[in-house]
């Protein structure tokens, strides 16, 4: 078992912890999305929705396809995924104007960024459309919440410190 916060989280650390749970539980990615996406999508959304977005989830979205990432829904940046961001965000007529959402809990729960100066976070934030609450930080960057979410490391005693 292992806290992932004691991991120093970079990209490169990402892209071999994602690799060895691939390698380990394939099954868990049998039901990704068909579509990768470009930069020219990234640059349409960020026009769309007047702000940049956090790098950590372009880098994402560029690498690897969304819907089911593991555990985890993860809204694409491709146009042609039925788990497009920008009509999945669409969809919720309660959400903050500042919260792009970028997953959902299935049970009226969104997870997401907060802009600011035009520029969205890497912080994960959640916001429950049942309440009138703001949204909550999640305390985690995106890559540190995709691994937590989707691999959940501690409950499948997933070892992931020494990756």
């Amino acid at each position: 078992m292992i806290n992932t916060a004691g991991i120093y989280m970079n990209t490169e650390k990402f892209v071999k912890i994602v690799d060895y749970v691939r390698n380990e539980k394939p099954n868990w990615f049998l039901t990704e999305d068909n579509f990768l996406a470009k930069k020219e999508d990234v640059m349409v959304i960020e026009r769309e929705v007047n702000g940049s977005l956090p790098d950590e989830f372009v880098f994402f979205s560029l690498k690897y396809k969304s819907g089911y990432f593991a555990f985890l829904n993860i809204y694409s940046l491709s146009p042609s995924s039925e788990w497009y961001i920008l009509i999945k965000n669409r969809e919720y007529q309660s959400v903050p104007e500042c919260f792009l959402s970028f997953s959902d809990d299935e049970t009226g729960g969104y997870y997401g960024f907060l802009k600011d100066n035009g520029h969205y976070s890497n912080n994960v934030y959640f916001y429950d459309s049942s309440s009138n609450e703001s949204p909550i930080s999640m305390e985690k960057n995106f890559f540190d919440f995709v691994i937590d979410k989707a691999f959940q490391p501690d409950h499948f005693k997933l070892t992931l410190t020494e990756v």
